[in-house]
């Protein structure tokens, strides 16, 4: 038996040093640059490529509302406080308000979801959003009929602050079904008497809104997790004062549905996620206006799936009704509920499958759906996978999917069902926003305006054209990429492969910026250097463009460790602000609700009646009700008992306070909404996030005192991952004062904290087996001549190759890729097992030398004059000395001890 024993570690021992092919999933566009072709093969910031089928159109960004007339003419697309009419013949399209302003908008304040055609074709009812009204306009005249306000007294209750989302017109009896996302409420609307006859209670945030034959039921999809209440007993006298400096619970623990105390202040608690009110679909009795069932479509939370528990929400979002059953999208899920709605029962889920591949996977994220007259096919768009699935109804199998533009939203049938029509939010991408020989376009160049959605009109497709179609989606987004793993690279091309000699990970984001911004002048990337505005010996302007600092060094830390370690210039955010990128890059896909709150117009009213308006809405957290099914990189590093902890990162959700007095996470809170259940134990509370009226120095003095603490001079190993944010490149407006006279001055604050950090890092014990990712969580702030979505990555350590530039195409799922391989923890979901592999950052010859940090322009920023106010000298000797690893007082009174 030993013999045998030995025998086989033997061969195991061989096999594990011999060069092996390994398959691994990877994006078509791995070798390429982002690129728009509106005829022909657009490739995404995820290394995806588009190739919407039959015939396209450009329109305005962000659409999530879409109907068609009547008399099958025109269809009416709306965004935010615009929308779209097109001739369905001709495909020309008129957009309200028009660019040269000549169209005046008639929505007053943004504009959400909800659109409705009466039968006379010309007359459309648009959901008004933040303003609680439907608008009445004429498509015809281009003039606005009327305005219906949701606010006012019914039946003794006097609602205020409503919120319009989706809407339903039931002409036959002159009524409008509205949904009040603020007030969790249906509302019914009497077109005839212009006055609301019933309001009848939802669950939370009520999204998507189907009526069944004959006008008798109301069905109602919510998509809002909890009702998030204030701090018990505070109010506007007090409000700023009570707030506590974190997250008051871990979601869905003992303290989150029971409340708790902080700092002497009592927590209200936000109940079950399992509450029939919330993630749910309500059946309304049209003729008691009582609320007959609430069902909880989808995986529940607690459930386990495929091995692992379920965290996050179903989000059901959309709903097609038809003679007998409902269907139902469940986003998280990648699935479909079908209910039985005359007997109020859920009777089955269909699960969309793509792919055997990555079918056990999440990231379809189905949205907008509709049925076939014959109720034999469903069309469902999926937000997460750029195609529509098509569906067989009977045996629930995936017959096909037809490649859409980026993040369809909604799909519709013409009368004669011969023809498809598709909106998809972000079209072909963004395309570049600036740089030589660049002109402006009317929609201007921030990337969420340059970004142009498309409006597809496709032939509906026999068996041999959808077969075709669902190879080229499926094409557009993965390839089975043979690899030779020579078993030396420290980047496993798969997880738990092999070990990796790289033994701790530090993933830094940084905030809002773009890649020729910052590296545009570096010589071995694709740069445009006249867009390098942060970069060495740039000049600094001020007011009507007079020069302030000639040839100052703004981020040269950045440019010293880009080119002493290695740097992408072929890297994309899959993100376009904050709300999207801290999901991207902690392994979240934004759902339906992220993509469609995220571009509505929107006000907090924190102390209304109305609890929808204490809205999650978050930019640096995720809410409860952006949950994936199983979560992200958090969740998936404790199912494997991967250690971690978290400086920064999750702290800042919609509401929070972030002045200069807020140190200890960057952020006061005053309406309690729990942090995810894997993090809230495992984040630092004296670590500023998010908050650029605070130094990153002193986030540098927070980091480097509890590292040190912690896994220097105490009894813990440092863990296996730390996530970090250090966000000051952000910007603000000057503050001379405190140190910042430009806005280059919050670059150079950042760049110093970079700097440091390598500085601090590289000379622990741990640096012989660490990975530094440094990266931007979206680059919304800046501009570049390739793509908008083009941003930052660095990597540093001994085992990065040195004096490298990689060209392999990267996104989120790259870098995630990366952490998942060398920590041998399974992916997540499919934009993780799909995305790009690292492999070239990295080299079998380990450098152990450790980096030094460079000052940027004193003229720029001073340090010192940043930390004034805290009153706290910066000790410049002992930071450029390194970490200590032990401390001399405590050593020196231990000597006296002993000679006593």
């Amino acid at each position: 038996m030993k013999k045998y024993l030995l025998s086989l570690l033997l061969v195991s021992s061989f096999l594990l040093t011999q060069a092996q092919v390994v398959n691994t999933l990877q994006v078509p566009g791995r070798k390429a640059f982002c690129t728009i072709a509106e005829k022909g093969v657009s490739v995404l910031p995820s290394g995806r490529q588009v190739t919407p089928a039959g015939e396209l159109i450009r329109i305005t960004h962000d659409p999530f509302g879409m109907a068609l007339s009547p008399d099958g003419k025109k269809a009416v697309t709306l965004h935010n406080g615009v929308f779209t009419i097109i001739d369905l013949r001709s495909l020309d399209a008129t957009r309200v308000p028009s660019y040269d302003k000549k169209i005046v908008s008639p929505l007053s304040n943004g504009s959400f979801l909800g659109v409705a055609f009466a039968n006379d074709s010309k007359t459309v009812y648009l959901s008004g959003g933040d303003n609680g009204a439907v608008i009445i306009y004429d498509i015809e005249k281009l003039q606005r009929i009327d305005s219906l306000s949701l606010n006012g007294m019914v039946n003794g209750i006097d609602f205020e602050d409503s919120f319009t989302s989706d809407l339903v017109l039931n002409e036959q009896d002159h009524e409008l079904l509205v949904l009040d996302r603020a007030n969790f409420r249906l509302v019914r609307y009497d077109l005839a008497g212009k006055k609301i006859t019933a309001s009848i209670p939802a669950g939370r945030l009520p999204f998507g809104l189907a009526l069944t034959p004959g006008n008798k039921m109301a069905m109602v999809a919510n998509v809002g997790m909890y009702a998030y209440p204030l701090i018990e007993g505070v109010d506007k006298t007090n409000y700023e004062r009570t707030m506590i400096p974190w997250h008051p619970y871990a979601d869905n623990s003992a303290a989150s549905i029971e409340g708790t105390t902080i700092n002497g202040e009592k927590i209200p608690g936000v109940g079950s996620p399992s509450a029939p009110e919330a993630m749910s679909v309500y059946t309304i009795d049209l003729a008691s206006n009582q609320v007959i069932d609430r069902f909880k479509t989808g995986h529940q939370i607690g459930q386990m799936v495929e091995g692992a528990e379920v965290v996050g929400g179903a989000s059901p979002n959309s709903i097609a009704v038809g003679s007998r059953y409902a269907y139902v999208t469940n986003a998280t899920n990648d699935n479909i509920s079908v209910i039985d709605y005359a007997n109020h029962k859920i009777v089955d889920h269909i699960p969309i499958k793509v792919d055997n591949r990555i079918d056990h996977y999440r990231g379809l994220l189905p949205f907008g759906l509709t049925l076939s007259r014959d109720e034999k096919t469903l069309y469902v768009a999926l937000l997460g996978f750029n195609a529509v699935a098509v569906i067989d109804v009977a045996s629930g199998q995936t017959k096909g999917l037809i490649p859409t533009g980026w993040g369809p939203t909604r799909v519709l049938l013409s009368k004669d069902e011969q023809e498809i029509y598709v909106i998809s939010c972000r079209g072909l991408g963004a395309g570049p926003n600036g740089g030589k020989g660049f002109i402006k376009p009317l929609q201007g160049t921030y990337i969420g305006d340059i970004q142009l959605a498309t409006f597809q009109k496709i032939r509906m497709p026999d068996t041999k054209q959808l077969a075709a179609y669902s190879k080229q989606a499926i094409d557009n987004t993965m390839q089975t990429v043979a690899v030779t793993d020579d078993v030396k690279n420290p980047l496993p091309p798969l997880p738990a492969l092999r070990e990796s000699p790289i033994k701790y990970i530090v993933y830094i984001t940084k905030e809002n910026r773009s890649y020729d911004e910052v590296f545009g002048q570096l010589k071995t990337g694709k740069g445009d250097t006249t867009l390098a505005r942060f970069g060495v010996g740039v000049n600094v302007y001020g007011k009507n463009d007079t020069l302030k600092v000639a040839k100052a060094k703004v981020m040269p830390n950045h440019a010293k460790a880009a080119t002493e370690f290695a740097f992408s210039d072929n890297y994309y955010c899959d993100s376009d602000a904050s709300i999207h990128g801290h999901h991207w890059m902690m392994g979240v896909i934004p759902n339906e609700w992220v993509e469609a709150n995220s571009s509505v117009n929107k006000t907090a009213k924190i102390f209304s009646k109305a609890p929808g308006r204490r809205f999650p809405g978050s930019t640096g957290s995720m809410d409860p009700e952006d949950y994936a099914e199983t979560g992200g990189l958090w969740e998936a590093l404790e199912r494997h008992h991967i250690s971690f902890y978290n400086f920064g990162e999750a702290n800042e959700t919609a509401h929070v306070r972030e002045e200069w007095y807020d140190t200890l996470t960057g952020a006061a809170h005053g309406v309690m909404v729990p942090m995810q259940k894997a993090l809230w134990s495992r984040t630092s509370h004296n670590y500023a996030g998010f908050n650029t009226n605070i130094p990153d120095q002193f986030r540098m003095e927070q980091f480097e005192s509890e590292f040190t603490k912690k896994w220097l001079k105490g009894k813990e190993k440092m863990p296996q991952l730390i996530t970090m944010q250090v966000p000051n490149d952000h910007g603000a407006g000057p503050r001379p004062q405190d140190g910042y006279p430009y806005v280059h001055s919050y670059m150079a604050d950042n760049d110093l904290a970079v700097g440091r950090i390598l500085h601090f890092l590289s000379r622990t014990p741990y640096w012989k087996n660490m990975l530094v990712i440094i990266t931007e969580d979206d680059p919304q702030g800046g501009v570049d001549h390739i793509d908008a979505h083009r941003s930052v990555l660095m990597m540093a350590g001994p085992y990065v190759k040195r004096g490298y530039t990689s060209h392999t195409h990267a996104n989120f799922g790259s870098i995630l890729k990366t952490i998942y391989n060398i920590l041998g923890v399974p992916y997540v979901n499919q934009y993780d097992a799909t995305a790009s592999l690292l492999s070239d950052f990295f080299t079998t010859k380990p450098n152990y030398t450790p980096y030094t940090f460079v000052m940027p322009d004193k003229r720029i920023f001073d340090p010192q004059q940043a930390m004034n106010r805290y009153h706290k000298d910066i000790n410049w000797r002992k930071i450029e000395r390194g970490p200590d690893m032990d401390d001399e007082d405590e050593m020196r009174a231990n000597h006296y001890k002993k000679l006593h």
